[in-house]
Parts: structure tokens; sequence; C-alpha cells
């Protein structure tokens, strides 16, 4: 037996700059809970000057340039080694609609905690050339966790996740000319997931039974415990112009990967017996395309805009199936319905004095998540 449950959810962002981190969260809530909807493998944070000005693409010289634009290895020295690290503390706000339309409970849910993590490694070297720059790095573009109120309707969307999403990348790139360079990643990534939730099979034939007292549902609860971790791999490629003195452009293209999680579940009842067997998830990250300028009218000065485009309509539904029936389930279908996302953002750089520089950027992310869903 598959169940299709559907309901609605409100997303309340904090501030617009961890708007992303939020639906991130949102994310590890929605593997195989009813409907609870939101969008996101990779969050863009990586680095100083994306975390400054928010524009990259086109002069990305630091380390995290295998993540933004792989050409822009040319632009690193000889040899170094890069490390930074991204911690997101999301302001979250939860509104459950039932089937009619109707605010249930009336008031927000808060997680009882959220945060993210967003560490990267990585080391150049021109190896003894002028021209040639080789990266081994490593990094996760996506962890986070989160835990739920277990008194609260969203108990039956999950009490607690968390999503690592981590790469290994092997980079290359190479200054074709001083006014082109081209760059490109290998990556092997792996994926984990691991969250639990409320198990009750009459709120997953009826939705809105999860908004009933709890002592009406609770004799038939039970504790579902899932987990699953999978490995697969990514390319990306990327180019660098510099036509003029002044001016850069910079594009890049990230394949995506197709995602299967595959692990142990475990539903534990109240008297103490527990059923136990293996799921398997069926996710997709899909393909991004990346382009930048950045304008330098001055030495002090820099201006920048990037455009982001991510094909997320490929990712319609997710689709749990369990190696043998819980309580005659055989597995979780949870649609999706994603359209395609991009994002925009401009930024400005000043450097007053020697070794000091100032950014600055505005960003405007518009999410997968269809508006029925989905509310600001």
């Amino acid at each position: 037996m598959e169940i299709i449950p559907c309901s609605w959810l409100s997303l309340r962002p904090g501030s617009r700059s961890i708007a992303l981190a939020a639906k991130l969260v949102l994310l590890l809530l929605a593997g195989g809970a009813p409907a609870a909807r939101a969008s996101g493998f990779h969050n863009e944070d990586f680095g100083v000057r994306r975390m400054g000005m928010f524009t990259v693409v086109a002069r990305p010289d630091d380390g995290t340039t295998v993540f933004h634009n792989p050409a822009g290895l040319t632009l690193c020295p000889e040899t170094c080694f890069y490390h930074s690290q991204s911690w997101f503390y999301a302001s979250l706000g939860l509104r459950l609609y039932d089937s009619e339309g109707r605010l249930r409970p009336e008031h927000e849910i808060s997680p009882d905690w959220n945060i993210g993590f967003l560490p990267f490694f990585g080391v150049i070297s021109a190896l003894g050339t002028e021209s040639l720059r080789l990266g081994l790095s490593l990094y996760a573009p996506n962890a986070y966790g989160a835990s739920l109120p277990d008194d609260e309707p969203t108990r039956y969307h999950a009490t607690g996740a968390l999503f690592v999403s981590s790469r290994a990348t092997l980079s290359a790139a190479w200054a074709v000319s001083p006014r082109l360079s081209l760059g490109a990643n290998l990556s092997l990534v792996h994926n984990y997931l691991t969250m639990s939730r409320i198990f009750n099979l009459a709120v997953l034939e009826q939705p809105d039974r999860r908004f009933d007292p709890p002592e009406q549902t609770r004799a038939g609860d039970g504790t579902l415990d899932l987990e699953g971790s999978s490995w697969s791999h990514a390319w990306d490629v990327g180019v660098l112009l510099h036509p003029t003195e002044r001016l850069r452009l910079g594009a890049a293209f990230f394949s995506g990967s197709p995602v299967e999680l595959e692990g142990d579940v475990v539903l534990k009842y109240q008297d103490g017996s527990e059923e136990r067997t293996r799921q398997h998830t069926l996710l997709v990250i899909p393909f991004t395309l990346r382009a930048g300028v950045n304008w330098e009218p001055s030495p002090r000065f820099e201006l920048g805009a990037d455009i982001r485009y991510y094909h997320y309509q490929v990712f319609q539904e997710q689709r749990t199936t369990f190696d043998r029936p819980l309580k005659g389930q055989t597995g979780l279908v949870d649609a999706k319905s994603y359209d395609n996302a991009w994002n925009w953002s401009v930024g400005v750089l000043y450097r007053p004095l020697e070794g000091l520089e100032l950014m600055g950027g505005y960003q405007e992310d518009y999410t997968p998540i269809p508006t029925a869903t989905f509310t600001r």
C-alpha cells in the first residue's frame, strides 16, 4: 500500500541572507514526511568574496573557486592552502494548513534548534608551471540539522533530522592566454541523511488527523528512525574571460548528480517491540548554470553582478521504498512538483588601505518550491 498525503506548509525566513539556509533545513524535514516541502542541495556561501559581496563567478580569487568557477584557479598563487567555514542559525516559523486551507494550529511552529555548517578545505599548486593549476578540495555545500517539537503536528513530519552532502574534488585550470582561462572539476559526492518522525498509519491515511489532540492519536503512534547514504559523482567546467584590463567575465556549468540513499529503517512501537527493514530513497541534484561580470573602475573599486540558474524541474517527487512493508506500507511518496529556480546578486568592493577590503552585496533568491506550499 502506498499513501500519498497532501498538505500545505508556510516558511518565514528570518532574514534574506539566510533564506536559502532555512529552505535547506526544511529539506531535512521533508525526507519521508507528509508533504513538508523545501529545496536545495547546495548553499553558495563559501569564501570571503562570496560572503562579502555575493558576486564571485567572474573573479573567484581564493580556494573556493572550485565551487564557484574552476577556471578561477589560475587567479590563485602558485601554491596555497585555503580553509573557510560558515555557520547558520536560521530563524524559522512553520505554518501548517489542513486540506481545506485552514491554518492549524493558529500559531507558528518553531524548531527547538537548527544549525548549518559549511566547511571547506583546499590546496592548490602550480607544480612549477606558470599557466597550470591543480587543486584538491574537501567540502560540504550542505550540512544542516534541525529538531522539531514532539508535541506539535509537525511530529508527523519530523522530530529530528540531519542531512550532509559532501564532496572530494580534483580540479585543473589552464591559463590559455592572459585573456582566457579554462577549468574543470571531477567530484566524488557523498550524501547522508538521518531522521526521526512519529509514524501513525491513521494520520498517513487522513493527514488532517495530525491536528487532532495528541491523546486521540497517541495510541497509534510509533517512532520511525530512517538512515541512508549514497555515493555518486559530478563534473563541472568553467571559463574566465579578461577582455580588457578592467573587465572580467565568467561562466560555469555544474552537472548535478543522481542520488539513491540506502540504509536502515526501524519502526519502534510503544510496547518496546520494533520492526526493521532497509529503504531506498531516490533524489536528484539538478544541474546549475552560473555567469558573472566584474568591473574595476579604479584600483580601489570593484563592481560585480552574478546570476545562477538551477534546473529543479527534474525533482518532481521524492520516493522512499521499503524492502519489507512496515504496517502494510511499502514506502512513502513525497510530491515535490518543483519549478526551476534562479537568483541574481550585485556587489561592491572598496580598498581604503593596502591589504584592507570592504565588501557589500544584495541578492534575490527565487525558490523552486510551488507557491501553494511556500510563502515568505
